[in-house]
């Protein structure tokens, strides 16, 4: 019995040393990124970010956790920019507009023309991505992970079809107060009417103006065609936005979280852009629905595509320089005279 009884202790004693000397194995660290922007989930933006937030935690495995701040909760986008550079917040999705005051270089995706189909916007942006974050990273401290679009901005107005550069010097049309966009129409020979947002409405309700542009999806929900009657496909301006990371607090990953990161990042925009793209094609359909007249493109809009990209160099500078203008716009075939 004293056999036993010491064996039975040296044995426990022995499974307790085991236990004591094993280790529990390691938990998978979590990274808690929050990621802000200006408008709603339903919004092409909030679709994006939402989508990012579920890729980013599949890929991970639950390791990535997104938290959203949408209606600019955390700060307007210059502000959420701002954050981002010094680290004081890890992701933004804005308008491109917002990013250029602290990278220049960016706006070269805002250039009139600069792309005249979706398709052919994707493709370029694939293209350009890598060679703008060189100039991104160093100049904002921000990293883009992908850019989508929201499409391209058409005319409307309500005083007679426009189908050409002649009919448009007969129309008064608002444009936003962007230096880039009243040069682009003063090109067509007009003098456009820069004019706030939210003063647009009402301009087109009392005739102070004549029309505007936006992209479909933006002129259903302002309900532009209670006061519209015509529509112009242009393909001059298209909306495009950035979905950045702090480059402060991307450095603080390890390699496979970036590398999830930026794939996550990515496949959101394309999902974005497609769909944007079917949310414009819908609205169409619907302010037609509506009484709106589709006058299509115009006939001679080669014409307004060379009289646009003439600006161009009137802009290099505002733009990165006349050398990253070439180099850019070279790399997606456009040669500028």
């Amino acid at each position: 019995m004293k056999k036993v009884l010491l064996f039975i202790l040296i044995a426990t004693c022995a499974m307790s040393i085991f236990a004591a000397g094993a280790k529990e194995p390691a938990a998978k660290e979590e990274y808690v990124i929050r990621l802000a922007y200006g408008s709603n989930p339903r919004d092409v933006n909030g679709q994006v970010v939402e989508k990012f937030k579920e890729l980013a935690a599949k890929y991970s495995e639950g390791r990535i956790i997104v938290q959203t701040y949408e209606d600019n909760q955390l700060g307007d986008e210059q502000e959420c920019a701002q954050n981002l550079r010094t680290g004081a917040l890890e992701m933004t999705a804005i308008y491109t507009g917002n990013l250029t005051p602290f990278s220049p270089s960016v706006g070269v995706l805002m250039l009139p023309y600069m792309f005249t189909s979706n398709a052919e916007a994707m493709k370029a942006i694939e293209i350009l991505l890598p060679v703008l974050n060189e100039k991104t990273v160093p100049e904002a401290g921000v990293r883009i992970l992908g850019i989508f679009t929201k499409g391209f901005r058409a005319l409307t107005n309500s005083k007679q079809p426009i189908t050409s550069l002649a009919d448009l010097q007969k129309v008064k049309m608002r444009v936003s107060p962007v230096a880039i966009a009243i040069a682009t129409f003063r090109a067509w020979g007009v003098d456009p009417i820069p004019m706030a947002w939210s003063e647009v409405f009402t301009g087109l309700q009392q005739r102070v103006i004549d029309g505007q542009e936006n992209p479909h999806a933006t002129n259903l929900a302002m309900n532009f065609h209670e006061v519209q009657k015509y529509i112009t496909d242009i393909h001059y301006m298209l909306w495009t936005g950035p979905l950045l990371i702090s480059e402060v607090y991307y450095q603080t990953l390890p390699e496979d979280i970036q590398d999830i990161i930026n794939r996550a990042g990515y496949e959101a925009c394309v999902f974005g852009s497609l769909a944007a793209d079917q949310m414009n094609i819908d609205a169409k359909k619907i302010l037609i629905e509506k009484g709106m007249i589709d006058n299509g493109v115009p006939t001679d809009e080669a014409e307004w595509q060379r009289r646009a990209r003439a600006i161009w160099p009137n802009f290099a500078k505002d733009v990165g320089g006349e050398e990253w203008l070439r180099y850019t716009t070279g790399l997606i075939g456009i040669k500028i005279d």
